[in-house]
């Protein structure tokens, strides 16, 4: 079911509003053959619910309307042969009210599931990546370079005397400084890649399938908009790199990152405002 619920995700609007709108009508069909023995009406739940889920803020309420107006002409016109102030009333007002409630309860709840999804990724000062979802998406990728023989870099990021603008400008300028850094990343980088705040003044970007060259003109752009930046704002501060692209593929994310942060504080605690490259080839 996992499968199914992921591919529904990536659906646009428009095919689960015509995948719910098909169910519907199958049901209906059903209905009008044998809706005088059996009792469909519950079943509408499903297409209604799917519509509510994944479709767009209006679809479920729309299925669960066109529903009620399909049951009602079956109701009047096919079994009663006439449609009457009472059929509307009595049985097609209480759909009216249970499927549209449901369609406006699971549309409200999928919102506030939304919100909630993206916030427990999402870091809360810079907008972009925290942790969390950065060692996730790094999981995955990590597994699928497995899977496709595919090279990937990663790179780590230090602000190079950060505590002193918090120190002598403020902790409110040092949020300043962290936001404007994360929009510099977010507008130099690629849309393949991602880009994560990882706590302090420490960021990582992930470069899928990202051989060393590439990377390194990636990340000359990328340090050539931060140094005009903090230019810009009058910030003294520098940024210590390290960029690794792994040839040979790590044994798991610990590896991956700890190789990549032992790069990056190797020119931090030598010489910092520069970037060390390397290639991983392995353990030898």
């Amino acid at each position: 079911m996992k499968t199914i619920f992921n591919i529904l995700d990536k659906r646009s609007n428009k095919y689960i509003w015509r995948l719910s709108l098909l169910m519907a009508l199958i049901l209906s069909g059903f209905v009008v053959a044998f809706g005088e023995v059996f009792y469909f009406e519950p079943f509408y739940v499903l297409p209604i619910t799917l519509a509510s889920w994944y479709g767009s803020n209006k679809a479920g309420l729309m299925l669960a309307l066109f529903t009620v107006l399909v049951l009602v002409l079956v109701k009047g016109l096919v079994f009663q042969g006439d449609l009457d102030i009472e059929t509307i009333f009595y049985y097609g007002l209480p759909h009216a009210i249970s499927y549209s409630g449901l369609a406006i309860l699971v549309t409200n709840f999928r919102s506030v599931h939304k919100v909630e999804t993206t916030a427990a990724d999402i870091d809360s000062l810079t907008s972009i990546n925290n942790p969390r979802s950065f060692y996730a998406k790094l999981a995955n990728e990590l597994v699928r370079s497995y899977r496709y023989k595919h090279i990937f870099s990663l790179a780590y990021i230090d602000i190079d005397d950060f505590k002193s603008i918090n120190d002598s400008q403020g902790h409110s300028e040092g949020d300043r400084l962290l936001i404007e850094v994360a929009n510099c990343l977010k507008s130099s980088l690629r849309e393949t890649d991602m880009v994560a705040r990882l706590g302090g003044d420490e960021f990582a970007v992930l470069l899928p399938e990202t051989e060393q060259k590439e990377a390194k003109i990636v990340f000359s752009n990328v340090i050539h908009l931060l140094q005009e930046r903090m230019k810009k704002y009058d910030w003294s501060v520098s940024f210590s790199a390290g960029l690794v692209t792994f040839d040979t593929l790590p044994g798991d994310i610990k590896e991956a990152i700890k190789i990549t942060d032992d790069l990056m504080y190797s020119v931090k605690n030598r010489e910092k405002n520069n970037i060390a490259f390397k290639i991983w080839h392995g353990k030898t």
